[in-house]
C-alpha cells in the first residue's frame, strides 16, 4: 500500500503503521471481551470501572478487524497504485489470501479436534469438519470455537471480492461510493428488522439470528471497502494527528459508558455496531492521509508486535481462557493464604491469560504461519522473475 517513495521508521515502502495499529487495538478489545467473560465466571469481578464497561464491550474490535479488511482487500483493486483489473492479479489476490489464513485456520481446527479427549466432554458432531471446511460456521453454529464466525465472514467476502471491485470500478468511484452507501443503508436495515424478531436478553438468539451471518456482518467490511474507493480518489490528503486522536475519542466514549449486549436491548445493539462501524470507518481514512503527513505515525514497536501476531491471538486465545483460570485458581490456593479481593483475582488472571495467549500466538505464528507467508512471499518473487525474464526473451528475439 504505497504511501511514500522511501523506507523509514515505517519499515517497508508503501506501509500504513496506522493500520497496525488499529490492527493492534482490535485484538486488544477482543481479548479484553473475553478476559472480562471468564474473570467474571471464575471470579465475579471486573475492576478498571469504565475500563470494566470497555473491556466488556470488546466485541466491537472484531468490527474494527473488519473494517480495515475491507479496505485492504477493497485497496487491492481500488487502491491508488492498484495494478490494473486482470485475470492474473485475480488468482494473486486468491493465492495470497489462501497462504494468509487458510493453514492457521485449518491448524487451529486441527488442534481442537485433537485436544477434544482432554477437554472434560468435549466433542464434535460428525460435520463439524465439513462445516468449518465450508465456512459456514456463521449460519449453521460452531462446536470448536464460537470466534470462528467470523473467520466465515471474511472468506466469503474474499471469494465475492474480485466481482465486486470489478464492477464497482466498471461504474467509477463516485458511483461506486453511491452503491456501498445504499448497500450498508440496507444492510443496516435489514439487522435491526431482525433484531426486533429476538428476544430481549436472549443473547445467543440474538448473536446466531443478526450478529454473526455474514448477510449482516458484512456491514463493517463494506464500510472499509469504502474507504479504499474514495482514498483511491484522493491519496494524496493529509491530515493532523490531533484530528486522528479526536476522532479516535469518539468511539471510545461510545463504549466507556455502558455495557452494551449485557442491557439486552437488541435493537441499541444494533445501533452500536452500525454508528461504530462508521466511526471506525473515518478513523482509518484519517488515519490514512496522517500517514500521508507523518509516515511514522502508528509504527511504535509494541504495537507493531501486537499487530504481526493478531491473526494467531485471535485464532488461539478464546479456548484459552479455561486453562487460565484454572491456573490462576491453582496459583492462587497454592499460595496458602486468604484468598485476596476477586478483583485482585481477576488482575492476576489477567496476567496469566495474556502471558498465555502470547506464548501460544507466537508459537504459532512461527511454527505455521510465518513459513507460509514466507513462501507465499518467495512464490510470488519467483513468478515476478519469471514474468521479467519472459519479458526479456520477448524483446530480444524481437531485435
Amino acid at each position: 500500500m504505497p504511501v511514500a517513495a522511501r523506507t523509514s521508521l515505517v519499515g517497508d515502502p508503501g506501509r500504513y503503521p496506522v493500520l497496525d495499529a488499529l490492527r493492534a487495538l482490535a485484538i486488544l478489545l477482543v481479548l479484553a471481551r473475553h478476559w472480562a467473560v471468564g474473570s467474571t465466571s471464575a471470579f465475579g469481578a471486573v475492576p478498571g470501572g469504565p475500563l470494566a464497561v470497555l473491556a466488556a464491550n470488546g466485541w466491537i474490535g472484531v468490527d474494527l478487524f473488519f473494517v480495515l479488511s475491507g479496505f485492504l482487500i477493497g485497496s487491492h483493486f481500488a487502491g491508488p497504485h492498484a495494478g490494473p483489473f486482470s485475470k492474473a492479479a485475480v488468482l494473486d489476490f486468491y493465492r495470497r489470501r489462501a497462504f494468509r489464513t487458510l493453514p492457521l485456520y485449518w491448524g487451529i481446527i486441527l488442534l481442537c479436534w485433537l485436544s477434544a479427549p482432554w477437554q472434560g466432554g468435549a466433542g464434535f458432531s460428525r460435520s463439524s469438519f465439513a462445516v468449518h471446511l465450508l465456512f459456514l460456521q456463521d449460519y449453521l453454529g460452531s462446536d470448536v470455537m464460537v470466534t470462528l464466525w467470523s473467520l466465515a465472514v471474511e472468506e466469503k467476502f474474499y471469494l465475492a471480492a474480485p466481482a465486486l471491485l470489478l464492477l464497482l470500478m466498471w461504474v467509477g468511484r463516485r458511483i461506486a461510493g453511491v452503491l456501498l452507501i445504499a448497500a450498508m443503508a440496507w444492510l443496516c436495515w435489514a439487522m435491526l428488522a431482525s433484531a426486533r424478531s429476538v428476544t430481549p436478553g436472549d443473547y445467543a438468539a440474538f448473536f446466531w439470528t443478526v450478529r454473526a451471518p455474514s448477510h449482516h456482518a458484512v456491514l463493517g467490511i463494506l464500510a472499509g471497502v469504502l474507504v479504499a474507493v474514495q482514498h483511491g480518489r484522493s491519496s494524496d490528503r493529509s491530515a493532523p494527528r490531533s484530528l486522528f486522536l479526536a476522532l479516535a475519542a469518539l468511539p471510545l466514549a461510545l463504549h466507556l459508558g455502558r455495557d452494551w449486549l449485557a442491557a439486552g436491548d437488541w435493537s441499541m445493539s444494533c445501533w452500536i455496531i452500525i454508528l461504530s462501524s462508521c466511526l471506525f470507518a473515518l478513523l482509518v481514512r484519517c488515519g490514512l492521509a496522517v500517514n500521508r503527513r507523518h509516515p511514522a505515525f502508528g509504527a511504535a514497536r509494541p504495537l507493531r508486535a501486537v499487530a504481526r501476531l493478531s491473526y494467531a491471538l485471535y485464532l488461539v486465545h478464546y479456548p484459552l481462557i479455561e486453562p487460565a483460570a484454572h491456573l490462576c485458581q491453582a496459583v492462587l490456593a497454592g499460595a496458602g493464604a486468604d484468598l485476596p479481593e476477586p478483583a485482585l483475582a481477576s488482575l492476576l488472571f489477567l496476567l496469566i491469560y495474556g502471558a498465555m495467549s502470547w506464548a501460544a500466538a507466537w508459537l504459532l505464528h512461527v511454527a505455521l504461519e510465518r513459513p507460509f507467508l514466507l513462501l507465499r512471499d518467495r512464490r510470488a518473487w519467483l513468478t515476478t522473475a519469471m514474468r521479467i525474464s519472459r519479458s526479456l526473451k520477448h524483446r530480444r528475439r524481437k531485435a
